[in-house]
């Protein structure tokens, strides 16, 4: 079968009346290229970027994470979403995407305890988060060095982080033009920190039990569907059970991979949380949830884990994600040997076939691609038409230039690569004012 005779390229409806052309999405894959001087804001190259990935009319693009405010952390290279300057900016990249008769949808996130320290003293923000638990022993180090530790939240910080992130959600929807909004509570960062016992050791109500520890998100998924200018239909969740980014490791001695394992038992409350709303009228436009194959950006052992029992308590739109492309030119070493995605019978490798199964398993499933894009800028066009495609470069997935970013072109042949501009490394051309108004204090 080809993909394109699958459920992957028929059309399909999301939020309030969204009609998507089809099931292919692009996820958040952050890339480093927005500024680093502190004011966070988008760079002409990912203009160009997401416009060219946005080609074919009907697709969702999911908008790389977006930090919430400072005081709920700090990271450069990332773009901010708490200054109407910032979403005016960002309003060119949706502005883009929409003239290409597509949708965007912005993932927001807040570090927490994954903050850049530097940053933070500099600007003499505290360094927060659930718990006074560093992720590694290098940065406790680095803390220690700079004396300036990581601090437990008080609860009227979490009150006040809740709330930017509300704030944000609406500079994103009414100022940017963003279609959704997407809730990151993954990766290692700050909702992912609430929700796990390797960084939260609280004791009051927001640690403790499952329940406890998803107090935080689910407090403000219930902001997002009580505030006027949200709304459910306006944002998603991305959840994760096999997260072992930013030092969510779980030792196997402490942790086994069974029905106690904690990201999966998280993760089940707060899919069972989201489909009792659901069932109450307040669906939330779709929940993005990661196979077992992939960690962060790098593939991980997925013997004896499976999403399939999580994926049973939704019964809403689901974007899966996690080692579905696998139809790359060269040889076929390049893809993980542990790739559960890669049937090979008779010595022939079927590709997509996991991806047939899953996208046709039911009415309500869209497949994510994260890594593929980045090399493949018409890498829907492949899918539909079955062309070979281009590996991506690791190397410059977190590089701040235009080199490795937006030096992939078209298909040429099943042979040639198809990087055809040449682009010089240079230093990252910063707009100016071209992306943003003067002023970057306002806030919405």
């Amino acid at each position: 079968m080809q993909l394109k005779d699958t459920n992957l390229f028929k059309s399909i409806d999301i939020g309030n009346n969204v009609q998507l052309s089809h099931r292919v999405v692009h996820l958040p894959t952050s890339r480093s290229r927005s500024t680093d001087d502190g004011e966070n804001f988008p760079t002409d190259l990912m203009v160009e970027y997401y416009d060219s990935r946005s080609k074919v009319e009907g697709a969702l693009i999911i908008f790389e994470s977006s930090l919430v405010s400072p005081r709920s952390g700090l990271m450069p290279y990332k773009s901010g979403v708490w200054s109407i300057d910032q979403c005016k900016a960002l309003k060119q990249i949706t502005d883009k995407i929409h003239a290409n008769g597509s949708y965007v949808s912005c993932q927001i996130f807040a570090p927490g305890r994954t903050s850049n320290i530097h940053l933070l003293k500099k600007r003499g923000l505290p360094f927060l988060a659930p718990s006074p638990i560093y992720h590694s022993s290098d940065q406790a180090k680095a803390a220690k060095g700079l004396d300036y530790p990581l601090q437990e939240l008080t609860i009227k910080q979490i009150r006040d982080i809740q709330q930017d992130f509300v704030t944000a959600a609406v500079n994103c929807l009414k100022v940017a033009s963003f279609d959704f909004i997407e809730l990151h509570g993954t990766s290692g960062f700050l909702i992912e920190q609430f929700l796990s016992p390797v960084s939260n050791v609280r004791t009051d109500e927001y640690g403790g039990s499952v329940e406890n520890r998803c107090r935080f998100l689910k407090e403000i998924i219930e902001m997002f569907i009580k505030h006027p200018e949200i709304g459910s239909a306006k944002f998603g969740v991305r959840l994760s059970a096999w997260s072992t980014h930013w030092g969510m490791i779980y030792p196997s001695d402490k942790y086994p991979v069974d029905e106690t394992f904690p990201p999966f038992l998280y993760c089940e409350h707060m899919m069972l949380f989201l489909e009792k709303l659901k069932q109450a009228g307040n669906e939330i436009a779709y929940i993005s949830i990661q196979e077992p194959r992939v960690a962060g950006s790098h593939d991980q052992n997925p013997s004896g884990r499976t999403n399939t029992s999580l994926l049973s308590v939704w019964s809403g739109i689901v974007v899966r994600a996690g080692g579905y492309a696998t139809n790359y030119k060269g040889d076929p070493s390049c893809i993980a040997s542990n790739n559960p995605n890669l049937e090979i019978v008779d010595g022939q490798i079927r590709h997509y076939s996991s991806l047939i199964r899953d996208v046709n398993a039911d009415n309500r499933t869209l497949i994510g691609f994260s890594r593929p894009f980045t090399s493949n800028p018409d890498l829907i066009e492949r899918l539909r038409t079955n062309k070979k495609l281009d590996l991506y470069h690791r190397e410059f997935f977190y590089t701040h230039e235009a080199e490795g970013y937006l030096t992939f072109g078209e298909y040429v042949d099943d042979k040639l690569y198809s990087n055809t501009l040449k682009l010089p490394r240079k230093a990252l051309h910063r707009p100016g004012r071209s992306l943003a108004a003067n002023g970057h204090n306002s806030t919405h």
